[in-house]
This record gives C-alpha cells, structure tokens and sequence, in this order.
C-alpha cells in the first residue's frame, strides 16, 4: 500500500467545474464594472470574459482541463466609437452586468448548496 493519493479531492468534477465558474463569472463582473466605470473615459475600449467558452473548452479536455483552467479579460473589437474614441455602450454593459450577476447568483446557490449536501452526508453541522 502506498498511502493516499496526493491528488485525491473531497470535490467531484461538477463541484470543481461550479467553482471554476463561479471564478470566470466574478471576473467577468469586474471586467464590466470597469468598462461601466470608464464610460466617459476618452479613448477607452472595453474588454470582456468570454467564461463559458474557456469553460467549455476545459471540460472537452477532461479533469485536466479544469486543473489548468484561466479566464481573462479580453479587449473587444468594436464597431461604432464616440468622437472621443470611447467605445463602451453603457446601457449595454450594464445590461451584460445585470445578467453575469443574476448567472453568478445562481452559480454561487448551485455550489453552496450541493456543498450542504456534502456536509450532511458525511455527518456535519447541517446547520
């Protein structure tokens, strides 16, 4: 017997996959709270989190994926600029903002949850 796994986890692969995107989705609030904050900043462009992507990307590589698995902000390519080279549309990243925080809600509700179960499955205060 060689003693336990080092890379053993008390997490299963949905817990750790709810937790990587519970990390893209905050980020992702941070990067458009920025592009909200900067709308009258000149020339300023905004970036984004494309999240789900990366996510899914990980997944397709299996639980290795997830081990390596990074978001970051990405500058997006816009179409229509103000004079003043800003080119953030506030009314839609507040729009965006308003989504990502309902989607991390229910992310962050999934995970505690499921984390309540674990806890009262092996004995723990269910309280």
């Amino acid at each position: 017997m060689n003693g336990p796994n080092p890379r053993m986890s008390i997490l299963d692969p949905t817990q750790i996959t709810l937790m990587r995107a519970i990390s893209g989705a905050n980020l992702r609030n941070s990067v458009l709270s920025n592009n909200i904050a900067n709308a009258d900043t000149p020339g300023f462009q905004p970036s984004e989190v494309d999240f789900h992507a990366t996510l899914a990307d990980a997944l397709e590589e299996g639980p290795e994926g997830l081990g390596s698995l990074t978001f970051s902000p990405e500058q997006v390519e816009m179409g229509a600029e103000r004079a003043d080279g800003n080119g953030v549309d506030s009314e839609a990243e507040a729009a965006k903002l308003a989504e990502n925080g309902l989607e991390l809600n229910a992310l962050t509700q999934v995970a505690s949850t499921r984390m309540q179960i674990m806890r009262t499955a092996i004995g723990g205060n269910a309280g």
